[in-house]
C-alpha cells in the first residue's frame, strides 16, 4: 500500500506545486472570470465585504499589469455603491487558503479539488477490470477540465459540487439501509448541490436523480435528508448574499456590467450613465437553432465535446455497450436536460464568459460523465480518446495554460472542425473581429487579418496564411467582390467557396497594381441572429507569399509580412 499510495502522492505534489507557481506569474490581464473571484475573496478577507471600493482596485493592479479586465460589478444606485456580481459560494470556499497562500491559494483550491475528483474515481472504480489506471487519469487530465484547475475561478469548485454528491449517491446506492454516516454523507452531498444551485442554477439538475431515485427506492429519510440539506445550503447563501450585496442572489440588481477596458474608480467618465445591461437571449431562438447548436456542442471548433472532453464521448459509449441501470438512466436524462437547456437559454452564448476554453457550461457538468458506464470493461477502445487528446486537446490545454486567446484554433487539426456560427452574434468567439464593407459583416481572424488597424479602404492579409472567412449580409449575395494588390512578386491569392474556386498569380506589376475578384457564393447558413434576417457565407483565403516593407526600403518602419491587401472601394491602398 506504502508503494502506491506513494505513485498517486508524488503526482499530486508535483501538480500543486505547479498550480502555486503558475498562480504567482504576473500576468497582464486576467482569464474569464478571474478578476472578480479574485477581488471578491480580497474584499471579504480585507474589507470583511463585497462593496467595489478604490482598495479593490489598487489590490487588482497589483496582480495585472491591465488591471481587473472582465470584471463584473452591480449597482443600484448609478454607481455610487458597486458590488460584485458573482456567487458568494466559491469566494467563501477560498477564504482560508487566500488567508493562508495569498492570491496563489485559489490556485491550490482548484488544483486540491481536481486532484481530490481524480483520487475518489480511482478509489471508486478499484475494482473494475478494465484499465481503469489509464481511463481515470485520460478522463481528467486528457481534458479541458485540467486547464481550468490552474485559473483562479469557480469552474473546478462547480465541477466538484457536481461530481461529489454523485459520487456519494453511487456509494450510498449500493449499501441497504439508512444508517447515520449514510445520512450524513447525503447531508454533504446536499450542502454541495445547494452551493451549486446558488451559483448556476442549472447544476441542480443533476441533483434530480439523485432523488428521484432515492424516492424509487423509498429510501425518504435520505430524500428528506438530502432536500433539507440543499435548502439549508442554498438559503444560508441566500441570506449572505442578502446581508453583503441588498441582493438574493448575485444576479440582481439594476444595473450590471462586465468591464473589459475601462473600470470604475479608475476612468473619469461615468460608466454606468444610460446603461442597463445586456439584452437578454431569446428561448425562441434558442428552439430554433437547436439542432445546429447540438452539433456544435458535440464537434464544435470552440466549444464541441470531441475536441474538449473526449472522453466524455467514450464515457457515453460505454453507456450504450455496457450494463444498465435505473440510475444511470436518470443521470443521462439529467445530463441531457441540462444541455438542452444550455442551448436554449444561450443559443448566442453557450460557450459561456470570456476566456472559456471548451463550453464552461459543459466543463461544470463533464465530471458527470464518468458515472455513466455501467462497466469500464475498456482497452483498445481507449486508443480513441487518447487519439482525440493529442489530435485537440493538448493544445488546447497547453494554448489556455499560456494564456494565449484561443491560438489553437489556428491548427489545422482544429480549422476541420465547424466553427460555430451562432455564437458570432453578440461578438462570442475570441480571435475574430467584425469589419463592414459593402453593406456586409466580413468576420475576419485576427491573427492573419490586419483588421483592427481599421483601414478606410480595406484590409491587409499577411503573407503566407489561410483563414477562413466568414460574411453575413442581411440580403442575399451571389459573389463577393474586391480589388487585390500584392507587393510581393513571388505571392499567389486562392480563394475557395465550395462553390468558386479562383486563383490569382501577382507575377505581372498590372496585377500587383490592383488585380479585381468576384467570387461566386452560396449561402452557408441564415437567420442565426445576426441581423433581423441575415445570411452567412464562408470561404477560404489563402496568400502563399508576401513582404515586408521596412525590409525593402531603408526609410521603411513597417514590420508587417503583407501578403495581400483586399480594397473594397475602388481608391488603392
Amino acid at each position: 500500500m506504502r508503494p502506491r499510495a506513494l505513485y498517486l502522492l508524488c503526482p499530486a505534489l508535483l501538480l500543486l506545486g505547479f498550480a502555486w507557481s503558475l498562480a504567482g506569474l504576473r500576468g497582464p490581464l486576467p482569464t474569464g472570470d478571474e478578476a472578480t473571484s479574485v477581488l471578491l475573496v480580497q474584499s471579504l478577507w480585507h474589507d470583511h465585504d463585497a462593496a467595489y471600493r478604490e482598495a479593490d482596485l489598487q489590490r487588482a493592479v497589483k496582480v495585472w499589469d491591465g488591471g481587473p479586465a472582465g470584471l463584473t460589478l452591480f449597482t443600484n444606485d448609478g454607481g455610487k455603491t458597486m458590488r460584485y456580481g458573482r456567487p458568494l459560494a466559491y469566494p467563501l470556499a477560498a477564504l482560508p487558503f487566500y488567508g493562508l497562500l495569498g492570491v496563489r491559494g485559489l490556485a491550490v483550491l482548484n488544483m486540491a479539488l481536481f486532484l481530490a475528483m481524480a483520487g475518489a474515481a480511482l478509489w471508486l472504480l478499484r475494482e473494475e477490470t478494465g484499465l481503469v489506471g489509464l481511463f481515470v487519469p485520460g478522463f481528467f487530465f486528457a481534458s479541458a477540465a485540467f486547464a481550468y484547475a490552474f485559473r483562479m475561478e469557480p469552474e473546478v469548485f462547480l465541477m466538484a459540487c457536481a461530481f461529489f454528491p454523485l459520487l456519494i449517491w453511487r456509494r450510498l446506492r449500493a449499501q441497504p439501509g439508512e444508517r447515520r454516516r449514510h445520512l450524513a454523507a447525503l447531508a454533504l452531498a446536499g450542502a454541495l448541490l445547494g452551493a451549486a444551485l446558488m451559483s448556476s442554477p442549472l447544476l441542480g439538475l443533476l441533483g434530480l436523480p439523485v432523488a428521484i431515485d432515492l424516492a424509487i427506492g423509498r429510501r425518504w429519510r435520505s430524500v428528506l435528508v438530502l432536500l433539507a440539506a440543499v435548502l439549508l445550503a442554498a438559503g444560508f447563501l441566500a441570506l449572505l448574499q442578502r446581508a453583503g450585496t441588498k441582493e438574493w442572489t448575485s444576479f440582481g440588481g439594476v444595473q450590471r456590467r462586465t468591464f473589459d477596458t475601462e473600470f470604475p474608480l479608475e476612468s473619469q467618465r461615468d460608466l454606468w450613465q444610460g446603461y442597463r445591461g445586456e439584452p437578454g437571449e431569446d428561448p425562441a431562438a434558442g428552439v430554433k437553432l437547436l439542432p445546429r447548436n447540438l452539433g456544435y456542442a458535440l464537434a464544435g471548433r470552440f466549444t464541441g465535446l470531441l475536441p474538449y472532453f473526449p472522453f466524455a464521448l467514450l464515457a457515453l459509449g460505454l453507456y450504450l455497450l455496457g450494463p444498465k441501470d435505473r440510475s444511470r438512466h436518470l443521470l443521462l436524462a439529467a445530463i441531457a436536460v441540462y444541455t438542452v437547456a444550455v442551448l436554449v437559454a444561450h443559443p448566442h452564448g453557450f460557450s459561456g464568459d470570456p476566456g472559456f476554453l471548451g463550453s464552461r457550461y459543459l466543463a461544470m457538468v463533464y465530471p458527470a460523465f464518468l458515472f455513466l458506464p455501467g462497466r469500464i470493461a475498456v482497452r483498445r477502445s481507449l486508443a480513441l480518446p487518447f487519439a482525440a487528446a493529442g489530435l485537440w486537446t493538448a493544445a488546447a490545454v497547453t494554448g489556455a495554460l499560456s494564456r494565449s486567446e484561443a491560438i489553437h484554433t489556428q491548427l489545422p487539426s482544429f480549422q476541420r472542425l465547424p466553427l460555430e456560427l451562432t455564437l458570432l452574434p453578440g461578438d462570442h468567439l475570441p480571435g475574430f473581429v467584425n469589419q463592414t464593407w459593402g453593406g456586409t459583416v466580413w468576420v475576419l481572424p485576427r491573427w492573419s487579418f490586419f483588421a483592427e488597424e481599421r483601414h478606410p479602404h480595406g484590409v491587409w492579409v499577411r503573407g503566407g496564411t489561410r483563414s477562413e472567412v466568414i460574411v453575413v449580409s442581411p440580403t442575399p449575395i451571389s459573389q463577393v467582390a474586391f480589388i487585390a494588390y500584392s507587393l510581393s512578386a513571388d505571392n499567389e491569392l486562392v480563394l475557395d467557396s465550395g462553390a468558386d474556386r479562383l486563383r490569382i498569380r501577382f507575377d505581372t506589376e498590372g496585377k500587383r497594381n490592383g488585380a479585381p475578384v468576384e467570387l461566386a457564393v452560396e449561402p452557408a447558413a441564415r437567420d442565426l441572429g445576426f441581423f433581423p434576417r441575415d445570411y452567412f457565407y464562408r470561404f477560404t483565403l489563402e496568400t502563399t507569399g508576401g513582404q515586408v516593407p521596412a525590409r525593402h526600403d531603408p526609410k521603411g518602419r513597417d514590420p508587417r509580412y503583407l501578403g495581400v491587401f483586399l480594397d473594397f472601394t475602388g481608391e488603392g491602398y
